[in-house]
């Protein structure tokens, strides 16, 4: 997985995440990163993140083939909504790799062969490539851990949070 290939960010958490990590402006500068016409216009608010940067966001348009191709898998997963499959079929389509932190869309989209990233291996990735150094991919997993709307379990971030110090010790 590599944090220059295009991503499709299907679900505002992840935006929501990497806004209170304080790494939504180092994520969206990098020039690859995607949002859904329909996940845009429907579920960005302001409490989402900021604005402005996600504003910045590349966004991809749902041509009507891929809605109703949608609609049919509707049917047989009624488990997944509906940005859920139009982000898998954008992600899939497009080459892209999925960014979700929703447990259900990553199953299923890692079961039909497209690539998941979620908030944290954001974070390692983010780092792996000097975007940001192994100090504020530190903080960001603190700034994390003390938002109580966060979904990502906190063993997840210890681990880690863990794991960068031992880089850093070995530094």
């Amino acid at each position: 997985m590599n944090i220059t290939s295009k991503i499709i960010i299907t679900d505002t958490n992840i935006i929501t995440d990497l806004n209170n990590a304080n790494l939504l402006e180092k994520f969206v500068k990098l020039d690859n990163v995607y949002i859904s016409d329909m996940v845009k216009n429907d579920e960005i608010k302001t409490s989402t993140g900021d604005i402005n940067l996600i504003k910045q966001i590349k966004v991809i348009e749902t041509s009507g083939e891929q809605f109703l191709e949608m609609m049919e898998l509707k049917k047989e997963n009624k488990k997944l909504s509906t940005y859920d499959l139009i982000n898998y079929i954008l992600a899939r389509d497009n080459n892209f790799i999925l960014a979700t932190g929703d447990n259900r869309l990553k199953d299923f989209a890692e079961k039909n062969n497209v690539e998941v990233i979620r908030t944290l291996k954001i974070i390692k990735l983010l780092n792996e490539k000097s975007i940001i150094s192994s100090n504020e991919a530190i903080n960001a997993c603190e700034l994390l851990k003390l938002n109580p709307f966060t979904r990502i379990p906190e063993e997840n971030i210890n681990n880690l949070i863990s794991e960068l110090e031992k880089d850093l010790a070995t530094c």
